[in-house]
């Protein structure tokens, strides 16, 4: 992992300070690396906390109430990283680094609405020319990557809302969505996600929390991520000033193919999902570009 430093600070940060009750902790990592790539959105890493919040009993059903932190960081390359010919740049160099306080209200076990305000920084203060390159030096005996003409530091504010449902059809299929919205300076989007659940997981979401599913399941999903970006700082950069010293015009619409693995157990979750997504500007050689995502979630 290309912020394996990183996860491991954050990771005893968060298990130092979780205390009894029901709550979890969660490692999630996205990489391209598993297709001997690095470029594009080419890694993030995400550290998960959260705990259910409430119970409500009213008329014979649970209303269910959970709060999350996440600290999370993502880089971004273009396909040439050693390169400091603008002329050749096929994606802005940028990082990005946040935490994000997020709420999930549970309506019954497959419906549950949720919110969140995420904030951070772009540039230097996000740490990733740091971190890759420190992976690229220490693990890989790489030359560092250029981080030519980066996007510029600036702090971000977004509020997210999303909105997920579960549908069965069968015993073990069912059909699952989700809407999902952003407002802010990092990223104005909105979009869906559909997909099907093959297996005995009783989850809500292919993507919910550790705490859904306590005891041994599995789940299999195929399905398929639409969005549309009406800005996107880390192709554009800022909607108030022109700053940044390279940018490209963002492609708004972007779909993503996706098919997953889940394993449930009492204390433990293990997933991974395959990603195959849409150019983010013309300039990109390729048309899709695959990361692989491998989450462990413990519960205490």
């Amino acid at each position: 992992m290309k912020q394996l430093f990183l996860s491991l600070l954050i990771s005893f940060f968060f298990c130092s300070n979780l205390s009894l009750g029901q709550q979890y902790i969660n490692l999630s990592v996205d990489n391209d690396l598993y297709f001997s790539l690095d470029r594009y959105y080419s890694s993030g890493i995400f550290i998960s906390t959260g705990k259910l919040k409430t119970v409500t009993n009213l008329g014979g059903v649970s209303y269910k109430k959970y709060a999350h932190w996440t600290l999370g960081q993502e880089i971004y390359t273009p396909s040439n990283r050693y390169t400091v010919d603008l002329n050749v740049f096929d994606y802005p160099y940028g990082g990005w680094l946040f935490l994000e306080r997020a709420y999930e209200y549970y309506k019954n076990p497959f419906s549950a609405w949720g919110a969140s305000l995420k904030f951070g920084v772009t540039g230097k203060a996000s740490l990733a020319p740091y971190f890759q390159n420190l992976y690229h030096d220490k693990i890989l005996g790489l030359r560092d990557v250029a981080w030519e003409k980066a996007l510029p530091q600036r702090f971000h504010l977004n509020l997210n809302l999303i909105q997920r449902k579960r549908m069965p059809l069968l015993e073990k299929f069912a059909f699952l969505y989700e809407w999902f919205g952003n407002m802010g300076t990092q990223r104005i989007a909105l979009g869906g996600r559909f997909g099907f659940l093959i297996g005995t997981s009783q989850a809500l979401s292919f993507f919910g929390n550790p705490l859904e599913v306590q005891t041994n399941e599995y789940g299999i999903y195929f399905g398929s991520r639409q969005e549309y970006r009406f800005h996107d700082f880390m192709i554009s950069g800022s909607l108030f000033d022109n700053q940044a010293p390279f940018v490209l015009d963002a492609i708004p619409y972007k779909n993503s193919l996706e098919v997953g693995l889940a394993l449930y157990f009492k204390k433990w979750r293990f997933l991974t999902l395959w990603n195959s997504i849409s150019k983010d500007n013309h300039l990109q050689k390729n048309q899709r570009h695959p990361y692989l995502n491998i989450s462990i979630g413990r519960v205490f």
